[in-house]
């Protein structure tokens, strides 16, 4: 009888080995590979959607809507759209020449700080608004936070195959896109709206080039650990082929062909719980697979560790969109929203940054204004006196933390100008005081004081408010003084 082509069993074992190191080592990169993408592009997704909500809910809607129709008045009055795909061209250029101006809007700058300010807070490249027209497929551009590269006002980008708000919902859900220009990038948009009707949309784009990178550097030290392991088991396999081989390599080769079968987004301790009595080679293809499942296990744990933190981020943007109230009467942030920004500064301070002041203003004379006129009377002097210290310290924010009390953060160019400003604001007081066209209750007065921090003296917030609060009622005494005269 014509005997079959001997294959030795030292042969098989080895072929046998080389075929599940292979396997496993595919499934497990495959594995780890597509745990760590789904796990970190779902996370920089929510976290992209949750920072545009939270931004978009501490935006003045009426800010929005005034750029936002100084924008499209200059849009409405040109004869012919050139698109951003001509960018730098004769007629883009003669074409964006029509929203010269726009930039130097108190408004357009109002929005681009507090972008900026979100930006470093969630550490984000670029939030801006743009509003889309989709029955012209036109997407504008209305203000870019960015602090390089900003599209300027009036870019209209074309694109058919863009992503565009939908009929019923107005939200667009993150998307993930990989270009040629910004690489990975996630993008989403949330819709301003005022009086029901969406004004434009609040958009936000997060760079993921650094960690697709570190994907990739997972995958490549994963794939040199499987090759390094599949050597070292070829070696073992052609060194141990007796009849003793057999069991354990069956065992270990349901253990391979089972491990990626399981949930892959939990560690696994399949191979630490064989048990295979060997001293030889077995021994150390057994040692080497736990020791592949213990690296495995190791970069899952990151895995879960970078969920971890970005879950923090979520809860930080919660927060700051929980804290991101406004006093119902004036529209300014109320003392909550102050007490949060105390918090902040203190943490500044901590971080060695104490330029910062306070300015303290009172409103005078509410309760006979409330007395003789009613309390509506009341709130028009509280709002009167609101807008004008927010057109005097329009750089800084303004907090109303009481009945007829007002509080500023005053920094940067606020900080530096605050005697200017303060006899800027005393001015306009005096001349509103002189005023005979105005109502009684439009005829406001108020004191204001200011401190700055004084490393020598200050160690807190609170002791710049209490020297704020002391000037502002020195100078309450004074007027009061001035009209017994």
């Amino acid at each position: 009888m014509k005997r079959d082509k001997f294959i030795s069993l030292r042969v098989k074992v080895s072929l046998g080995v080389i075929f599940i190191c292979l396997l496993l080592g595919l499934l497990a990169i495959c594995s780890v590979f597509s745990i760590a993408s789904s796990i970190i592009d779902k996370e920089y997704m929510d976290k992209a959607e949750q920072i545009s909500e939270a931004v978009a809910n501490t935006l003045d809607p009426d800010d929005v809507k005034e750029l936002t129709d100084a924008v499209l008045e200059r849009y409405y009055g040109v004869d012919e759209v050139v698109p951003s795909t001509e960018w730098g061209s004769e007629a883009w250029n003669a074409y964006m020449s029509n929203y010269d101006g726009i930039e130097e809007l108190p408004v357009f700058k109002k929005l681009v700080d507090h972008f900026r300010k979100y930006q470093d807070i969630f550490k984000v490249d670029c939030i801006y608004i743009m509003l889309y027209k989709k029955e012209v497929v036109h997407a504008i551009y209305i203000v870019d936070g960015a602090y390089e590269d900003a599209c300027p006002p009036g870019v209209v980008d074309s694109f058919e195959d863009g992503l565009w708000p939908g009929d019923n919902d107005p939200v667009i859900p993150a998307t993930i896109t990989n270009e040629d220009v910004y690489g990975w990038l996630v993008s989403t948009a949330y819709p301003v709206i005022k009086d029901g009707e969406v004004v434009s949309h609040l958009c936000v784009d997060i760079s993921m080039n650094e960690i697709k990178a570190k994907e990739q550097g997972y995958v490549v030290t994963a794939t040199i650990i499987m090759f390094a392991l599949t050597v070292l088991l070829l070696l073992l396999s052609i060194l141990y082929f007796n009849g003793n081989v057999i069991e354990p390599v069956r065992l270990l080769s349901e253990t391979a062909k089972n491990y990626c079968s399981e949930n892959n987004d939990v560690v696994h301790h399949d191979f630490e719980k064989l048990q295979i009595n060997s001293n030889d080679e077995i021994g150390e293809l057994l040692f080497s697979m736990k020791q592949m499942e213990t690296d495995m296990n190791t970069n899952i744990n990151s895995l879960i560790d970078t969920k971890v933190v970005l879950k923090q981020t979520e809860e930080k943007a919660n927060t700051m969109q929980a804290l991101a109230v406004k006093d119902s009467l004036t529209g300014v942030r109320n003392k909550t929203a102050y007490d949060y920004e105390v918090t902040i500064l203190e943490k500044d301070l901590s971080d060695g940054f104490n330029e910062f002041g306070l300015a303290m203003i009172d409103l005078n004379f509410l309760k006979r204004t409330n007395d003789t006129y009613g309390h509506e009377k009341g709130n028009i002097s509280i709002r009167r006196l609101c807008m004008l210290v927010c057109e005097i310290f329009e750089h800084s924010p303004v907090f109303r933390i009481g009945g007829d009390e007002f509080i500023v953060i005053l920094k940067f160019r606020d900080y530096r100008n605050v005697d200017r400003l303060i006899d800027d604001f005393n001015a306009r007081l005096e001349a509103v005081q002189k005023d005979d066209t105005l109502k009684p209750w439009e005829q406001i007065s108020a004191a204001i004081g200011y401190a700055k921090f004084d490393k020598t003296v200050d160690h807190t917030v609170d002791d710049v408010f209490k020297k704020a609060d002391q000037a502002m009622y020195e100078r309450k005494e004074r007027m009061k003084a001035k009209r017994t005269d």
